[in-house]
């Protein structure tokens, strides 16, 4: 709506979401009856309110794309031109277990305000959190992360990667050794990537599945 605030990157504010002004909006709402499938898009010209930079935001979402959480459509956000954000920018986690989903944007926001040995420690945190939701045995997590492979749920070059977590973390908590933001960064990248391949690629295959099961039923 013209006028109301959205909260969206500026790349002049250094990245980070800030509110932006509404000045002009259009929307654009379609359905296709014979297919029962319908959906929306908005279309929207956005002043920075704090350095009035102009962007165009786009937020879209059809009856196809449903959060399987909520049961609701899913709503997704464009914004141009592109932001290249100086802090982390977290994954989607919606497709994550609830308390892994918690650990994993609290561990964000605190490497975002620059304290690196606690997001060291929720990184491990969130390691930890990995192997107690999939049930994995274990009488540390060392041996954990080992029968993440032995259950299937990763391959040795994968733990290989968790081990490395394990260490980042176990100096910030147990020696209190700051790691460097690099280290941090490429241990968000390591986390990122296979929460991605546990949990969030097999949620998005099961809908493609039961997508082509639907279109396929005679």
């Amino acid at each position: 709506m013209e006028g109301q605030q959205v909260f969206i990157p500026c790349q002049n504010c250094g990245g980070s979401r800030r509110n932006h002004l509404v000045l002009k909006e259009y929307l654009h709402s379609w359905d296709i009856e014979e297919a029962g499938i319908g959906g929306f898009s908005v279309y929207q010209i956005c002043k920075c309110a704090g350095c009035d930079d102009i962007r165009f935001r786009v937020e879209s979402s059809n009856s196809e794309d449903i959060d399987y959480r909520s049961g609701e459509p899913e709503v997704t956000e464009s914004v141009f031109p592109e932001t290249s954000e100086s802090s982390r920018i977290p994954i989607e986690t919606v497709g994550l277990p609830e308390a892994i989903g918690r650990i994993y944007k609290e561990t964000v926001i605190t490497f975002n305000a620059g304290a690196l040995i606690l997001a060291g420690g929720g990184l491990r945190a969130i390691v930890e959190a990995l192997c107690q939701d999939k049930n994995v045995p274990g009488g540390n997590l060392q041996d954990k992360i080992d029968n993440l492979v032995s259950q299937g749920f990763l391959a040795a070059p994968q733990a290989e990667l968790l081990h490395e977590e394990r260490y980042l973390g176990n100096a910030a908590l147990h020696e209190i050794v700051a790691p460097s933001k690099l280290d941090v960064r490429d241990g968000f990248d390591i986390i990122d990537t296979l929460l991605t391949t546990i949990y969030i690629l097999p949620e998005k295959a099961r809908r493609l599945r039961l997508k082509r099961t639907r279109n396929s039923t005679p």
